[in-house]
């Protein structure tokens, strides 16, 4: 194992597969990890003023910042062998995208257990990385 990409939103899903991803780092010690907070844009409506656009993307970076900070305090231990990434667009898609460019064998995303009908409806960021990734991707419920 030489690289794992994780993908982290700050659920409690993310954060037990990010438990997983640390036993991971302790059995392989030559390995790296890259972990991905995917910022997705918001899309204006016509109700949306400058302004709450403009605040909805402070929070999002703030969130980001907030991330990375509770990573490097997760994985300190792991010293350079952990980085964080922030990618903005399709969480899927840039997930799928980092893993690539880092050279990643493994993808480890969180569940949030939702029913075929919610994933039907509104999709399902690990079912779209299981479909679309190279590497071996694990699911973490």
């Amino acid at each position: 194992m030489n690289h794992i990409v994780w993908a982290v939103d700050g659920s409690d899903c993310a954060w037990r597969a990010g438990e997983m991803v640390q036993t991971f780092l302790d059995k392989w010690p030559e390995a790296r990890l890259t972990a991905v907070f995917v910022h997705v844009p918001a899309v204006p409506t016509s109700e949306w003023t400058a302004e709450y656009a403009v605040q909805m993307e402070r929070e999002a970076e703030k969130l980001a910042g907030d991330l990375k900070r509770q990573v490097e305090e997760r994985f300190s231990a792991y010293g350079s062998r952990v980085a964080f990434r922030v990618e903005h667009g399709s969480p899927a898609e840039r997930i799928v995208h980092v893993a690539t460019d880092v050279g990643a064998d493994l993808v480890v995303v969180g569940s949030h257990g939702k029913k075929a009908v919610d994933r039907l409806l509104m999709g399902s960021v690990s079912t779209a990385v299981l479909h679309r990734a190279k590497q071996a991707v694990l699911v973490v419920r």
